[in-house]
């Protein structure tokens, strides 16, 4: 085996990053160093079709490669879906199989580390395969350069800058790229507009919902937030999630006082960037909502517990994590009975960070 490519003009590159939403996001800095480094690289990226809207026309990537996957972790998740899961993999591994054939990679960057995304980086037999050498379920084994260390004490999108660095590109400057098409842009003005959201308003963005139910905060205890920040600030209040998680979020818009607005189901991804960049503040649990605010700049208040906010946390904004110093957290299970890193947490903490990290307001 050779010393591999170190220099990737004219190279066809693979990035493999299927899922989720949060980590594609954090993924996007290494995407742009490597090609302002190499802008006669081809870059390939191959992601979960659900998903690919987060990349669809980013100015950094020449392709999409998308499969069809199912999720067969989160909170929805049964043992039909498991079984659905696998055949539908089987399937795309096939598909993958002769895309790759056809395509002839010269380099694959293997960012998820799992044996899923491990096997789609196999399939590219003739590639150099880099990775992480600690990866989890063994995908290190279908490396043929297992050479980054996964470093969880440090932000994930430090450790996915190793890659950048290992071809020699600059890391100083972090960048997101991440392309809104006008019309989307124009379709949330509207939107907005419609719900009496004028231009100059204080928007809120409160997430409630992730992958994980371990992360949930009450529903009692998010209305009471909600209601504070109305009446504190003078805020219009925009909940989002997936549509099957509107009966949860109206719950919570049920049990407030005060006024708030429930866009989950309303959105396409495009349109989902378009509202987060829309808000002055995001307040919220650990969710791709909080990556998405933190890439565009947006204060984010997030409220962490069973996740590592040294690892997950959002980026740059340290100054805005609340968490509690529980000797079981983070426990990095995605669902537990107890919940007491979560439930500890009130209102009042929350309020007194949003002050600390927007004082302006």
């Amino acid at each position: 085996m050779s010393d591999g490519y170190k220099d990737l003009n004219n190279k066809k590159v693979l990035f493999i990053r299927l899922s989720s939403l949060g980590d594609l996001i954090l993924t996007l800095p290494t995407l742009k160093a490597i090609k302002d480094r190499y802008p006669r690289a081809h870059i390939a990226w191959l992601v979960q079709g659900a998903l690919q809207d987060v990349l669809s026309g980013n100015p950094y990537l020449d392709e999409i490669i998308s499969v069809d996957l199912l999720s067969v972790t989160d909170k929805y998740a049964t043992p039909t879906t498991w079984l659905k899961g696998g055949i539908r993999f089987l399937h795309n591994l096939r598909k993958a199989q002769r895309i790759f054939q056809e395509k002839r990679f010269d380099v694959v960057l293997e960012f998820q580390a799992l044996f899923k995304s491990g096997i789609f980086a196999f399939l590219n037999r003739g590639a150099e395969r880099y990775g992480f050498k600690n990866a989890r379920e063994l995908s290190h084994l279908f490396l043929t350069r297992p050479t980054f260390i996964k470093d969880k004490s440090r932000h994930a999108v430090y450790n996915y800058l190793q890659f950048a660095r290992y071809f020699d590109c600059p890391t100083d400057e972090i960048g997101f790229p991440i392309y809104i098409p006008p019309e989307d842009e124009a379709y949330i003005d509207r939107l907005l507009l419609q719900e009496g959201i004028k231009p100059g308003d204080l928007t809120i963005f409160l997430s409630a919902t992730a992958r994980w139910r371990s992360k949930f905060w009450e529903q009692e205890v998010f209305a009471r937030l909600g209601d504070e920040l109305v009446r504190r600030y003078g805020a219009k209040l925009i909940f989002s999630g997936l549509p099957s998680e509107v009966g949860y979020l109206q719950v919570i818009r049920e049990m407030m006082q005060e006024d708030a607005i429930i866009m989950a189901g309303r959105t396409n991804i495009k349109q989902f960037f378009a509202l987060v960049r829309r808000c002055r503040l995001y307040v919220g649990v650990d969710s791709g909502a909080m990556h998405a605010a933190a890439a565009f700049g947006i204060p984010v208040v997030a409220l962490f517990g069973p996740s590592n906010p040294r690892w997950i946390g959002p980026f740059g904004q340290e100054k805005g994590i609340i968490r509690l110093d529980l000797p079981c957290a983070p426990c990095n299970k995605r669902d537990c009975p107890d919940r007491s890193c979560m439930r500890g947490i009130t209102p009042e903490m929350v309020l007194e960070k949003v002050e600390e990290v927007v004082p302006s307001l």
